[in-house]
């Protein structure tokens, strides 16, 4: 897969006659697996032509809106993976800023097309962009009439009685129902980044934890989870540590995974955490040694947990 950061870079790659789709696509969910997969399809039956997708970065809300815009389901990295995985040919990131925003959708479209001589757009069912949310299906069929390009809709993505959307996702992981996550995203729910440098507290008592960074990230409750943690190729038991180190007065969101059954120096490595069941709340301790002894509790049932989840399950 190909990411293009720009309308001349795609304009360049040569992209003519291709099918292409708009949109967030934060979390990757099922609903935008639905409208990828049929992307594909109305690729093929161009006669093989590219599937193209045009996301943003920032979250268009989140520029608009940064009191009011939710929190991520996923960091770019992840986005973009979730994508290549999904069988898109190419990436079309654009950069959401003023100019962007200020700009009308039809203008949009035609600024698209220009770059891309796309032939066909497929979108979500509840789709639309552009200034005040002006570009929908209708307003697309008229251009593409005008211009030669076809326009399709997925239907919405039921699930377990429900619409899956971004939304729900992150209501149900915001209440640690990772059997439900799983299901809405189709694969395991899990926080992936680089492991940086910590403050190595857990280190001094015996514990030593990797470190990623959650912030502006949708998660569970602060508190201590059964996880596997995947890198190198490899898929170790883990207990992790969602939380602010109250024992320790402190104020940022930190999650910290302890191998169980081995020992690595994972710094600056890239590591996926995969939740698979929340142990037990957090709380502060009177002194290290009274939390070191919980650690060893928490590790003990996350061994037991994961003793009975293999790492290809993908309900918690």
């Amino acid at each position: 897969m190909k990411v293009f950061r720009s309308f001349d870079a795609a304009k360049k790659a040569n992209l003519n006659g291709c099918a292409m789709t708009i949109g967030n696509f934060d979390g990757v969910h099922m609903g935008h697996q639905q409208v990828l997969a049929e992307l594909n399809g109305h690729a093929l039956a161009l006669g093989d032509a590219k599937s193209v997708v045009i996301t943003f970065e920032p979250h268009p809300r989140a520029f608009l809106f940064p009191e009011e815009a939710p929190r991520r389901l996923s960091h770019l990295h992840e986005r973009l993976e979730a994508l290549q995985g999904a069988g898109v040919d190419a990436v079309l990131l654009l950069h959401f800023n003023q100019a962007l925003a200020s700009m009308s959708a039809e203008d949009f479209m035609l600024h698209l097309h220009d770059s891309l001589g796309f032939r066909h757009i497929h979108v979500g069912y509840d789709f639309a962009f552009g200034k005040d949310r002006k570009g929908q299906a209708d307003m697309m069929r008229k251009l593409g009439d005008a211009h030669g390009f076809t326009v399709s809709e997925a239907a919405a993505f039921v699930l377990h009685g429900a619409i899956v959307s971004s939304s729900r996702v992150r209501s149900a992981i915001e209440a640690a129902d990772f059997e439900l996550v799983n299901d809405l995203l189709g694969r395991c729910y899990s926080i992936s980044g680089r492991v940086g440098h910590g403050e190595k507290r857990g280190r001094k008592i015996g514990f030593p934890t990797a470190n990623v960074q959650v912030k502006d990230l949708t998660h569970p409750p602060v508190g201590i989870y059964a996880v596997w943690s995947e890198y190198d190729g490899k898929m170790v038991k883990s207990a992790a540590y969602l939380g602010y180190r109250p024992t320790f007065h402190g104020r940022t969101l930190l999650l910290e995974a302890h191998l169980l059954d081995t020992q690595e120096d994972l710094y600056g490595k890239r590591l996926k955490v995969h939740f698979v069941k929340r142990i037990r709340e957090d709380r502060a301790f009177v002194s290290a040694d009274g939390l070191a002894a919980q650690i060893q509790e928490d590790c003990l049932a996350a061994h037991k947990i994961l003793d009975s989840h293999s790492p290809q399950q993908k309900n918690g």
